[in-house]
């Protein structure tokens, strides 16, 4: 209760999580993660396929959304535009949660990869310190995996925001600014494969 204030930096996600909560809550059964879904078409007076009131519609496709870590300084620190970037990268983690574990279209279960995501995002946040940037959150969501399934999905969670900038070698620099961040599509070396080299022909 006395951290009740913490999202009064710059590169905050406190837009992103209400988008987040937005998408997961009304994934139908027939959607795929390629579906393109915007936020606040109902208030546009649009119908389920209107652009919203974001500059990009969320999709795990890059050529509908190609948000990256590196794209923060452009938002000019408008909290609505660095949210968009934070949604984008959970929303390609609810999918790659969804592609192992399925969708289940009971909010109240455990299982399902929605269910996960959204159980990962909420105890990463209680987990996170005061006034948090991108890193700091995706370090809350990799340890709230450890403390929930016992780091079942680490790796899984690394490739999610690894693919959208938010790698193993990414630096966030402070909170309170959003032009230091340094992007990075690399994984932890847990996390890398192996591959062996040919052998040669005798």
């Amino acid at each position: 209760p006395s951290n009740s204030s913490c999202l009064n930096n710059l590169e905050q996600m406190g837009e992103g999580w209400g988008d987040f909560y937005a998408l997961v809550m009304t994934i139908r059964p027939n959607d795929t993660r390629t579906t393109s879904r915007a936020i606040g078409n109902y208030s546009y007076g649009e119908g389920i396929s209107g652009r919203g009131i974001r500059n990009k519609l969320y999709s795990t496709s890059m050529s509908v959304n190609n948000y990256t870590y590196s794209d923060l300084p452009a938002t000019g620190g408008e909290e609505h535009n660095v949210g968009e970037i934070w949604a984008t990268m959970l929303w390609d983690l609810t999918w790659d949660l969804i592609d192992v574990h399925g969708f289940e279209p009971n909010l109240l279960a455990s299982t399902g990869g929605n269910n996960i995501a959204q159980q990962l995002v909420t105890d990463g946040y209680k987990l996170q310190q005061c006034n948090p940037g991108f890193v700091d959150g995706r370090d809350a969501i990799l340890l709230a995996d450890q403390l929930n399934y016992k780091g079942a999905h680490q790796c899984l969670i690394w490739k999610a925001f690894a693919r959208r900038g938010l790698g193993y070698s990414a630096k966030q620099g402070s909170s309170a600014s959003i032009d230091d961040g340094i992007e990075a599509f690399d994984l932890p070396p847990t996390c890398q494969v192996a591959t062996l080299a040919p052998i040669a022909a005798f």
